[in-house]
């Protein structure tokens, strides 16, 4: 389970430098997430995005509570920032500052046009002789494990095709694929939002840095009841993720949104450059 919820809300932080306010801004949006596993509540999150025409910023926060929490200790915050393109993100920074049981893990990686610059992680992965190396072409054209969460769609009506697409991820240690398929529009008529939304069926397809013969790589990597359900952003013409479905071979962890629309206050900001 631990897995599947890193898949999509992993926890980490972004501290995105301040700008002067745009006759384009939307107002910042937030969405608060439920985590649960066999019915069970198991975390919570807390994703604000503050969105222009062509800029993003992502901040995302949460933990395991309940019974979860008894048994592994996860918190922090992670975050990306950076350009919006018509197909997907392209990040300047992303970075994570979360603690797991009693070890801090610190993640911080810059990019310039799609392309990985710097990435640093605390602490590294272990070396181990079946881990696959990441090359330097692993690490162009691609988008961070925040970024991913948005999907561009323009003023145009929702439609099955959005959900045919490969996005690259770089976490600062592993590169993967996300492959979304199988789209159908459906219409969402209970919960915090009401309307037309996108499901997809998810695949992940580790690319390198994993350890190729690592059981939960395999596991995810064969899994094929990953679903996504995203829904537009009032003004921001984008989609982020509405709920989050994963079947495992102990039953289903699920995320679901219980609040959606304008946050409270302005939470992340976007630099003007």
């Amino acid at each position: 389970m631990s897995s599947a919820a890193a898949l999509i809300l992993c926890i980490g932080a972004i501290s995105p430098a301040p700008c002067a306010s745009s006759p384009e801004a939307a107002p910042v949006f937030a969405a608060h997430y439920a985590m649960s596993f066999l019915s069970l509540p198991v975390g919570q999150a807390e994703l604000t995005a503050n969105l222009t025409a062509e800029r993003y910023a992502l901040k995302l926060e949460g933990g395991l509570t309940g019974l979860a929490g008894w048994f592994f200790q996860g918190s922090g915050s992670a975050g990306s920032q950076g350009r919006l393109s018509a197909a997907r993100t392209v990040p300047d920074v992303f970075r994570i500052d979360s603690r797991y049981g009693t070890m801090p893990v610190l993640v911080r990686v810059t990019f310039e046009s799609g392309t990985v610059r710097k990435a640093e992680v605390e602490p590294e992965p272990a070396p181990k002789p079946d881990r696959v190396p990441v090359t330097a072409a692993d690490r162009v054209g691609v988008t961070d494990p925040i970024g991913m969460l948005i999907i561009p769609i323009g003023p145009a009506p929702l439609t099955p095709s959005l959900c045919d697409r490969r996005i690259p991820v770089f976490d600062g240690a592993t590169r993967a694929d996300l492959v979304l398929s199988r789209g159908a529009v459906v219409a969402v008529a209970t919960g915090p939002y009401r309307g037309p939304a996108l499901d997809c069926r998810i695949r992940w397809v580790p690319v390198a840095g994993h350890r190729a013969k690592g059981s939960s790589v395999r596991r995810m990597a064969e899994n094929d009841d990953l679903h996504v359900r995203l829904a537009p952003v009032p003004g921001g013409r984008v989609m982020l993720p509405l709920s989050i479905t994963v079947g495992t071979g102990w039953g289903t962890a699920r995320i679901d949104a219980t609040r959606w629309g304008p946050a409270p206050a302005a939470d992340p900001s976007i630099s003007g450059d």
